[in-house]
């Protein structure tokens, strides 16, 4: 008597584990669901995985649910040891009335390891959409902190806003990749903007930018607002309050009888240009700025030098069309006879202060 199947019975077969390939098989096949449910995010097209939600920058909604569905099918199922997914192809076979995946049809190779057999099998993934917990926050206004966006004794105004803008860009640019949404309502609220995110983390990260980018100063607070469920602890929220502040880049200001061109900030400090000084850099410390009187573009005349020499600069006022001297120690050791300037009263004394090259404007 030859070889036999001990199941089917079937001889002169190539016995796999005891089993003729058929019979071999059918353990595996029965472990593959014909049907299944593949969780999907119908916001942000995210899958869920186990108890995770998997969000990927780049791909379609078709593209997700194929990648969802081959995960969780995988996810799911447990194949005999020495058995194995191989390649796994996945179609869109059906759509909702707004086009997107309803059914995905899947077709999977199983291949046993040792002798190197493969079979193929077909199950069908039926997406089941639903929000994920970051979008479901999103739709439901939660929040864990809120940024107060405020300026210094008075409204925002239009400048203030193109600078929250250009940080609100920088901070989704930062956040590209991470898939997930961070802010869940930005309103205009008491002359500001109130920014709510959904976790501390992101509302720090933007606020970071924020004082980096326009020197706002900042106040932190929190409260309580409930248990957290999973701790048994206090629920937290906080309070970022931000106030823009009122000098500007660009604006020229008085100190100590020093005037000073704002350059930029660094690290939420005020970085400023010594417009009599050679034109070197620093930053100045909250101290010394809370005394600082900002020179209004009335106090400010444009000017050329004619001649110098050394007693006396001589200057045509642009505007008046008039000529004036001034003595050489309120005259910048590095100006030449063409160089535009602006004329400033300081601590009494008018002093003429060396514009870069370039359009001029006071």
């Amino acid at each position: 008597m030859g070889i036999f199947c001990p199941k089917c019975g079937a001889e002169g077969r190539k016995l796999v584990h005891g089993l003729c390939e058929s019979c071999f098989w059918d353990e595996p096949l029965e472990s593959i669901p014909k049907e299944f449910k593949v969780p999907m995010c119908n916001s942000c097209f995210s899958y869920l995985q186990g108890k995770r939600w998997i969000r990927r920058k780049e791909g379609t909604p078709e593209e997700r649910a194929i990648e969802g569905a081959k995960v969780e099918l995988v996810r799911s199922v447990d194949l005999p040891e020495g058995v194995e997914f191989g390649e796994i192809e996945g179609e869109v076979t059906e759509r909702t009335k707004s086009g997107l995946p309803k059914t995905v049809l899947l077709t999977a190779i199983l291949t046993e390891k040792d002798s190197g057999i493969s079979t193929k099998v077909r199950s069908l993934g039926s997406v089941d959409y639903r929000l994920c917990g970051d979008c479901y926050h999103v739709a439901s206004g939660k929040y864990d902190a809120v940024v107060q966006i405020r300026a210094e004794g008075r409204r925002l105004d239009a400048e203030d806003r193109r600078a929250v803008e250009k940080v609100f860009e920088n901070f989704y640019r930062r956040l590209e990749g991470r898939g997930r949404p961070e802010v869940s309502e930005v309103k205009e609220h008491e002359g500001g903007i109130d920014v709510k995110f959904i976790t501390l983390n992101g509302a720090r990260m933007f606020v970071r930018e924020l004082t980096e980018t326009t020197g706002a100063s900042v106040v932190e607070s929190a409260k309580v607002v409930g248990v957290d469920r999973r701790t048994g602890g206090g629920h937290y929220r906080t309070t970022i309050a931000t106030k823009m502040p009122s000098l500007r880049v660009g604006e020229r200001i008085e100190v100590d009888g020093k005037v000073f061109q704002i350059s930029g900030h660094h690290r939420g400090r005020f970085v400023v240009k010594d417009l009599l000084g050679g034109g070197w850099k620093r930053t100045l410390s909250d101290s010394r700025l809370a005394t600082a009187r900002r020179i209004g573009m009335d106090e400010c005349r444009r000017v050329r030098l004619e001649a110098k020499t050394t007693r006396f600069g001589t200057f045509l006022d642009l505007a008046e069309k008039r000529f004036f001297d001034l003595p050489i120690e309120f005259v910048p050791k590095d100006m030449v006879e063409g160089d535009v300037g602006v004329l400033i009263c300081v601590n009494g004394n008018e002093v003429v202060y060396k514009l870069d090259g370039g359009p001029v404007g006071i």
